[in-house]
């Protein structure tokens, strides 16, 4: 195992006759590349094995998650709950999960993401436990409530600790292999979850489907804790919530979640709401399967997409040296597949579209996430992340309601209009381009000076 370079702010060489203050006032808008890492694995195997080591707890948050949909509804049906009140308890997750993200961004930040980590699956223990005691008490209402809320911070916990752990794992050379390894177990998780959830359900009930579940989050904060290393920031106090809110007020951050806020917003808000809709007014059938069924099969091309785009995004952008480029390929991909899919009139061409919005999902999340981490300073990137996950979550949280508004007017409509959104943040992307490219240039200057 190599060593790992010590904790230290990088030399700036000040050129003659400029005051100190003027240095200190250019300084924050370059992108950290060129500094000492003092988070940053330098073996590559290292770096995998790490990532790897986080991946099973995201998959395990994830699926705590997925689980929920194929069996708190009909539980909830057989025990006499009304349709609104299972709809709230399905939605209570991502509720918690929209106002804890910031906060734990900010904790991460203080107390480091390996204890965040590990005390967000421990907190998946208690979600699986109210899950279970819903089942055998006959009273699943406010069991799965309190289930439901608490997976909002505890997969919070997991997420965000978990991507800002890869990006101080990966450095500046392989913060796109770091964040692709993460991005991909929290891309399979949710669909796990609904296929897993669904077998055990059915093959041993709800009861013991969950009561399996309780000990493997245990399981992964054991590995957790053992395997990651408590990777932080170069800073020697604990960042103040100034600082926070100033690093993600920095308008390249904002570009990012706002990019972010779209690209969730088309494809798990939109996309994921209306297509079983689309699928039964445009009569589009694969065989003898029925809509629901149909409209599954076609969701799985999406997911499949997205995980294998997402495999091979982030590793890319490592060797291109460049994260915005890819980004805005993904964004015009996935508006091509979604103006696809507005006019999709068989089968075939409705899963070429969706298909290609699953590629650019992929290949805007994970380049995405690594640019985020090429901006933030190395001691802010749980604040940074923390916001990152606050517009992503908020888009797929509006996506459901802007889609079913649209699908009122017209299945073409809504499509189109999720296009539209991610044309109009494509020039965003562009700037973020420009501002890598001139803090590139920036960098390689300032090591010529030095």
């Amino acid at each position: 195992m190599r060593r790992r370079l010590p904790e230290r702010e990088p030399l700036v060489k000040r050129a003659r006759g400029a005051p100190s203050s003027a240095i200190a006032a250019r300084a924050p808008i370059l992108y950290p590349a060129d500094r000492v890492q003092p988070t940053a694995i330098q073996d590559e195997a290292e770096v995998r094995r790490t990532a790897l080591a986080i991946a099973p707890g995201v998959l395990i948050a994830g699926i705590g998650g997925g689980m929920a949909f194929p069996i708190l509804p009909l539980v909830g049906l057989q025990a006499g709950l009304s349709l609104p009140f299972i709809g709230v308890i399905l939605a209570a997750n991502r509720f918690g999960r929209v106002l804890s993200n910031p906060l734990v961004g900010a904790l991460v930040d203080r107390v480091g993401g390996k204890r965040v980590f590990v005390a967000g699956l421990l907190l998946q223990v208690a979600v699986f436990a109210m899950y279970l005691l819903g089942v055998v008490s006959g009273h699943p209402g406010p069991f799965f409530l309190a289930g439901r809320l608490l997976h909002g911070p505890g997969s919070s916990c997991v997420f965000v600790s978990s991507q800002t752990l890869a990006l101080n794992a990966g450095g500046p050379h392989h913060r796109g292999l770091a964040s692709g390894i993460v991005r991909l177990a929290q891309a399979a998780s949710v669909p796990t979850g609904l296929v897993l959830g669904g077998i055990l359900a059915g093959l041993l009930g709800p009861a013991a489907a969950f009561g399996a579940s309780v000990a493997v989050p245990v399981v992964a904060a054991a590995v957790g804790q053992r395997m990651i290393p408590d990777l932080r920031g170069a800073a020697t106090t604990r960042p103040t919530l100034r600082q926070s809110l100033a690093a993600i007020a920095d308008p390249r951050v904002l570009g990012i979640a706002v990019v972010n806020f779209a690209s969730y917003l088309a494809a798990q808000g939109v996309v994921l709401t209306t297509l079983v809709l689309l699928v039964h007014e445009r009569g589009i059938a694969i065989g003898g399967l029925s809509d629901q069924t149909a409209s599954g099969v076609f969701m799985g091309a999406v997911v499949a997409a997205m995980i294998a785009s997402t495999a091979i995004a982030g590793r890319s952008s490592d060797r291109a040296g460049r994260r915005a480029p890819l980004v805005a390929c993904g964004l015009a991909a996935m508006a091509a597949g979604l103006l696809a899919t507005a006019f999709a009139a068989g089968a075939g061409s409705l899963g070429a579209g969706l298909a290609l919005v699953g590629l650019g999902m992929g290949a805007v999340t994970t380049p995405l996430l690594a640019l985020a981490g090429d901006v933030a300073r190395p001691e802010l990137r749980g604040s940074v992340v923390g916001a990152m996950q606050l517009f992503g979550d908020a888009g797929a949280t509006v996506g459901p309601l802007l889609g079913t508004v649209l699908l009122v007017r017209s299945d073409v409509v809504a499509y189109v209009g999720s296009a539209a959104v991610l044309l109009a943040v494509l020039p965003v992307a562009a700037w973020l381009g420009v501002t890598e490219r001139r803090a590139a240039a920036a960098a390689a200057s300032a090591r010529l000076a030095s």
